[in-house]
């Protein structure tokens, strides 16, 4: 038993500082479309069925992952690692209306009448952030949709 006591303390001092090791980990991964989380995938495929699928690449940063895919259209989009969108861009289009929330897309139509539909679109827990054609940005409260910040 003597002899095992170094053991388990080098064990436990090894299980301990894992994870502070893992944190300074950074890669990147190509990954295809079966590699995505299933959620990211039936986003993708409701979304984005016709879309040509470019490149696909998981990024680990210590514990955490995220997922970026790109298209050929230039359209980008990343995924937590749930499988949630994190961030969307386009370049040639508008992003699909349905995927916008309505009271976001009312608030657009009222206020900025001459936008051509919404470039891009970013969301965390707290906000939702659209980028319209002029470059203008416009952050919302993702819980109420409610305007918190017009970027001129």
């Amino acid at each position: 038993m003597h002899r095992m006591k170094p053991f388990i303390i080098a064990i436990a001092a090894i299980l301990c500082t894992a994870p502070a090791l893992a944190d300074g980990i950074e890669y990147d991964k190509a990954v295809s479309m079966d590699r995505l989380p299933r959620r990211a995938q039936t986003f993708l495929q409701r979304y984005y069925p016709d879309a040509v699928w470019l490149t696909g690449k998981k990024e680990i940063d210590g514990i955490e992952a995220e997922y970026r895919v790109q298209f050929k259209d230039g359209t980008i989009i990343e995924f937590r690692r749930n499988g949630k969108w994190k961030k969307i861009s386009q370049r040639q289009k508008p992003l699909p209306a349905s995927l916008v929330p309505e009271p976001i897309q009312d608030f657009i139509r009222q206020n900025f009448p001459q936008a051509a539909g919404i470039w891009s679109m970013e969301q965390d827990r707290r906000e939702i952030e659209v980028r319209l054609p002029d470059g203008r940005e416009c952050t919302f409260s993702a819980k109420s949709y409610l305007p918190m910040e017009i970027d001129y």
